[in-house]
């Protein structure tokens, strides 16, 4: 019986605690609730936001592409321009070879006479008279009025000399007295084209007398002229001249009488 009083009495202390914890879990799941629209709201708020920047976006994409397009065409126009500024170049640069190449043979072709001028006159030095002479002879047959012709002459002719073929070294020396008459080496020219003609084998004696004497005449203080004399000694020795007779005095003209012939006398 007392039990059952006792339920009674605590029956309404349970309902009163179950409605209590029953209005607690409500206003926690109403709170949950307003949370839950709160952030629904701010996801709402942020996904229009995230729209606004996404067309935002958009704009601006389209705007990239656009301006991509600029610039692909100013790209495609500065590739045209760098191709063109490309064979300007290229065909300046060949240009410019051009011109070099062609200064280059230009400078060639004035060094050219020169060093097949100084390699004739080195293979003379060194004694290499074959070289030699097929070095002035291509000299004179490319450059006939070269600036070095006069002295291409003149050794091939003593590169023939000392070859001792006569005949073809005097028609050397010959050569330049007839083309280069005011040379400077006129006196040794005509003393060698003398020697050549009297070491032939049929000597031409007159010729080279004559040509010794011009050179003891026109360059008489010249080494030539002493070598001139020396062969014109040998070659053409002077002949002695007439002792004169003694003039007849009146004395003798008296004591002969007669006498057709008179005694010639002479002084040494």
């Amino acid at each position: 019986m007392r039990q059952a009083v006792k339920f009674f009495l605590s029956l309404p202390i349970i309902l009163l605690t179950a409605c209590v914890a029953t209005q607690q879990d409500v206003l926690q799941v109403q709170s949950q609730m307003d949370n839950l629209s709160e952030t629904i709201s701010s996801m709402q708020k942020n996904q229009a936001e995230l729209a606004v920047k996404m067309e935002e976006l958009s704009r601006d994409l389209n705007a990239s592409s656009e301006s991509m397009k600029d610039i692909s065409s100013q790209m495609t126009k500065l590739s045209e321009q760098l191709d063109n500024l490309d064979n300007a170049m290229n065909k300046r640069v060949n240009a410019i070879g051009q011109t070099i190449k062609k200064q280059q043979e230009s400078v060639e072709s004035a060094l050219l006479p020169s060093k097949m001028y100084n390699e004739a006159y080195s293979a003379f030095q060194q004694d290499k008279f074959d070289e030699a002479i097929s070095g002035f002879k291509q000299y004179i047959v490319d450059y006939p009025n070269g600036e070095l012709t006069e002295g291409a002459y003149f050794f091939l002719g003593e590169s023939l000399y000392l070859k001792t073929e006569w005949a073809q070294a005097a028609w050397s020396y010959a050569s330049l007295l007839e083309k280069f008459p005011k040379s400077g080496r006129i006196p040794a020219a005509r003393l060698k084209y003398a020697q050549c003609l009297l070491k032939m084998p049929t000597p031409k004696k007159d010729e080279a007398i004559k040509y010794l004497k011009s050179v003891v005449r026109d360059y008489p203080t010249s080494p030539e002229a002493e070598t001139a004399k020396a062969q014109l000694a040998k070659h053409a020795p002077e002949k002695k001249e007439a002792k004169p007779a003694a003039k007849k005095t009146s004395q003798q003209s008296n004591t002969s009488g007669s006498s057709k012939t008179s005694k010639k006398t002479g002084s040494k």
